[in-house]
């Protein structure tokens, strides 16, 4: 029982500390366990859309107003590839995007094909 409790208590420990040394290898592991259990669950196709929306964000500096326009848009697959269909290919216009952060958010999109 005192072994079970010590697992449990050092478990706890590395999930809830936030030093770069245990939280970056934490988050690699985190993110393939969940990557894997979307896959089995067939939850992947809005986890490429929210991947999508991430590394938007991660590679672009977002206004409040870009960001509400993408996380609107990029709730679905569906929604994502409208959004590619309408902006990137159809080239219409878009107010919050345009130029290089278009053309890179474009290129984003493309990658989750």
């Amino acid at each position: 029982m005192k072994k079970l409790l010590l697992l449990v208590v050092i478990l706890l420990a590395l999930l809830s500390v936030d030093h770069p040394l245990i939280k970056n290898p934490r988050d690699k592991i985190l993110g393939s366990v969940v990557s894997d259990l979307s896959d089995s669950t067939q939850v992947q196709r809005e986890v490429k859309a929210r991947h999508a929306l991430a590394e938007v964000r991660s590679q672009l500096k977002l206004n409040k107003d870009q960001d509400a326009h993408l996380a609107d848009s990029f709730k679905t697959v569906r929604g994502m590839h409208w959004w590619e269909q309408k902006y990137c290919k159809n080239r219409e216009l878009n107010q919050y995007f345009y130029g290089d952060d278009l053309l890179q958010t474009c290129t984003i999109i493309a990658a989750t094909h």
